[in-house]
């Protein structure tokens, strides 16, 4: 089985971890798990995520 490999934060060089965020767009928020710095809270969003849920929450919050 192949490991996953493990992304690192360029500012503080330690592994990123799977933690929720909460993400806010045209005042409304919703929370969902992400890679995140544990030290520094940058966050990495994934093309899949980004093309995907997120484009849908956008479309669906921009037509209300």
């Amino acid at each position: 089985m192949e490991e996953k490999q493990k992304l690192i934060c360029d500012k503080c060089k330690v592994a990123l971890e799977e933690l929720e965020v909460q993400f806010s767009y045209l005042g409304k928020s919703f929370r969902h798990k992400v890679s995140r710095c544990p030290q520094c809270g940058q966050v990495c969003l994934s093309e899949d995520l980004v093309a995907g849920r997120m484009s849908e929450v956008e479309s669906m919050m921009e037509d209300k």
